[in-house]
């Protein structure tokens, strides 16, 4: 994925998840083996975290929350009814054939009487003992431990990216300082910003954390989810790498909302100045959610992870100084609103003639048509708007509003 090269980045294909924590990883495979049974380890929001080998031994449920690295709504609605939020003994959960659900073990991580997540073991044949169990208490205390650290590190990360991310110069600054003093922003403070949001205007809800790397701060930020990621030397090697990681934290997003997920990234930016970069990621959701909403059907697309990257927004940019409306009331003149209602033949050829730059030839070929079929469209173009095609200050006028309208 290049989203600096390219305005839309639609990833189909589920990008790789980064691996496991390596001492989790270990203490899972640790579970498992003691107990006998394959084990996935899941934080409080039912976030994958990692998972066991598992041979033949699997169901639906284990297989979708492994492939989608989290338990769907209605599996977190079933196995709550279980009463795993409050539970502070491993519970087993009777299986349902008709459902294709084996029977398993719900095992609470809990650090300090606060439950930070649960190991799964799936048992079929009733094979695993209390006794197996209780062998394995010490590695689940250790998971409990590890989750503990790294959830509390995740809850002081948060607040600081919001506030590093507010208009208020203050509270930048303070974020920023409390943010380098844990080690979490690199030494030049440089960084770039993802904004995520759903399609289906809902909140975003938590990313699965455990899929970027370590270095990268998560955090909600209204009803859309912020990624901070730090930043090297070079801008389009960051911005490319920015927009992987977007696409992969937009995938674990889609089980919760299959219409869609919308990414934006920003340029690089100093620390001071991540309000910016915030505008800017904003900028390319805005541009997201513009092309399924008035696109060309071509655009429009449900299902998908479509991220906009800030280098590749052109016109768009002008999003990041004001809405959608308020641009569209500001480019689109009367002229522009009889191309845009009208022959929907006139309106394809206006916009690829101009977004080919006015080149007749190229034109020509993208729409497979006779030369000069496009110049008689261009003179019924100019008939309707009353723009002149030949003078560059309205074929940008007319550009605009096609693109923002």
């Amino acid at each position: 994925m290049t989203a600096n090269r390219s305005a839309r980045q639609t990833a189909l294909v589920p990008t790789p998840p980064a691996a496991p924590p390596a001492e989790l990883q270990e203490l899972v495979d640790a579970v498992a083996e003691g107990t006998g049974a394959p084990a996935t380890l899941e934080d409080r929001e039912l976030h994958l975290v990692a998972s066991s080998g598992h041979d033949d031994v699997i169901d639906e449920v284990r297989r979708r929350s492994i492939l989608r690295r989290r338990s769907s709504a209605a599996v977190q609605e079933l196995f709550a009814g279980f009463g795993i939020a409050g539970a502070d003994a491993p519970l087993r959960i009777p299986g349902d054939p008709a459902a294709g659900r084996l029977p398993r073990w719900c095992v609470p991580v809990r650090w300090r009487s606060v439950t930070y997540g649960y190991l799964w073991l799936l048992d079929p044949d009733a094979r695993v003992t209390a006794a197996a169990l209780a062998s394995v208490a010490d590695v689940v205390e250790q998971v409990a431990a590890t989750l503990a650290v790294r959830s509390r590190a995740r809850d002081r990360s948060r607040w600081a990216v919001g506030e590093l991310l507010s208009a208020d110069a203050g509270a930048r600054a303070g974020a920023a300082e409390e943010l380098a003093r844990e080690g979490l922003l690199p030494g030049d403070g440089r960084l770039v910003v993802v904004a995520l949001a759903p399609a289906d205007g809902a909140p975003a809800g938590p990313v699965n954390s455990w899929l970027l790397p370590r270095a990268v701060l998560t955090s909600p930020v209204g009803g859309r989810a912020a990624l901070v990621v730090p930043a090297g030397d070079d801008p389009a090697t960051e911005e490319d790498r920015a927009a992987r990681l977007a696409a992969r934290a937009a995938q674990t997003l889609l089980a919760q909302h299959p219409a869609g997920v919308d990414a934006g990234v920003s340029g690089v930016v100093a620390a001071d100045r991540a309000h910016l970069g915030w505008r800017q990621a904003d900028a390319g959701l805005r541009a997201a959610r513009l092309a399924r909403g008035t696109g060309p059907a071509a655009e429009r697309g449900t299902g998908e992870v479509d991220v906009r990257a800030w280098s590749a927004l052109g016109a768009h940019r002008l999003l990041a100084l004001a809405d959608a409306d308020g641009l569209r009331g500001a480019v689109v003149d009367e002229r522009a609103r009889r191309l845009l209602a009208g022959d929907p033949e006139l309106l394809r050829t206006a916009r690829a003639y101009l977004d080919l730059a006015g080149s007749a030839q190229r034109t020509a070929a993208s729409l497979s048509i006779h030369r000069q079929t496009l110049y008689h469209r261009l003179r019924r173009i100019a008939d309707v708007t009353g723009y002149d095609l030949d003078d560059g200050r309205d074929r940008l006028a007319l550009h605009l509003a096609l693109v923002l309208g």
